[in-house]
């Protein structure tokens, strides 16, 4: 018996999968520094975001709308701290949230067909369905 789990691309699932909440720019590296270095204030995302090389320094509220908004969408949790601040945490990690988006994407945009995936992937300025 073949106790090796198979790859979840390989599976044919006949329930249409819930859909994963795609992220803009910012979102993501906000969700990157999360996922890296743990439950985090909007202050301290704020510093490390801003003090990146080549970034935009953006405002506090900037960021504290953006990490509420993983939070309404499910991607943080958001708990009020004893200092009045806020501390946000992954609900999904990192390889999972990754994981599903991949799995969302071979089967949006290449019908999962891994044919098509790979032809894309080989030579993406000219490749047929």
């Amino acid at each position: 018996m073949n106790t090796e789990p198979m790859d979840p691309m390989d599976q044919a699932n006949p329930q249409q999968p819930k859909p994963v909440e795609q992220v803009g720019p910012l979102q993501l590296r906000v969700m990157h520094f999360i996922w890296k270095h743990g439950p985090s204030t909007v202050q301290s995302v704020m510093n490390a975001l801003n003090a990146e090389p080549n970034s935009r320094p953006l405002a506090y509220t900037t960021f504290l709308t953006v990490m509420r908004n993983l939070a309404r969408r499910n991607l943080l949790e958001q708990k009020k701290t004893a200092q009045r601040s806020h501390m946000f945490s992954p609900t999904v990690g990192e390889d999972d949230y990754k994981s599903a988006f991949i799995r969302q994407v071979f089967r949006d945009y290449f019908n999962n067909d891994a044919g098509q995936l790979w032809r894309y992937l080989d030579h993406p300025e000219h490749a047929k369905n």
